[in-house]
């Protein structure tokens, strides 16, 4: 059976709340990624503004784990949900404290960001206790 349509048949019979809130939660991870690759194809690949210049390598390598977290809320929920939590506390960190343009003036993406890491960090348990439906 075609996978979509098994998420599909899953998010309509099989997934509570719970479930459905970690999908949307672990879809959103790798649309951070591609959001990211649509600034640096605006701005150039290794465009960091007034960050550090490993700021480019740092922002690779989150777009890189995103996909893994994805992956891992989708088919192992507690595990997805754990690191899904740690590297967004960790991305958080380093943004506001590393990033200088950020602190400075009104920012969207940082705002953005935030939402998410708040919002995944006040459901995390929830999720943590009702999600069973796995993707396998």
């Amino acid at each position: 059976m075609n996978a979509w349509r098994k998420l599909k048949r899953a998010w309509r019979d099989e997934m509570n709340a719970a479930d459905r809130t970690r999908v949307v939660f672990g879809f959103s991870f790798p649309l951070g990624a591609f959001l990211h690759f649509g600034w640096l194809g605006v701005h150039g690949l290794l465009y960091h503004g007034a960050a550090p210049a490993w700021a480019v390598t740092f922002w690779y390598s989150l777009c890189a784990v995103d996909f893994v977290v994805a992956w891992l809320m989708l088919t192992h929920p507690r595990i997805g949900i754990a690191l899904g939590c740690a590297v967004m506390a960790f991305s958080l960190w380093v943004n506001w404290s590393f990033f200088p343009t950020f602190q400075l003036h009104f920012n969207y993406v940082l705002i953005g960001l935030t939402s998410f890491g708040v919002a995944l960090a006040a459901c995390a348990p929830w999720m943590w206790m009702r999600a069973r439906w796995r993707w396998v």
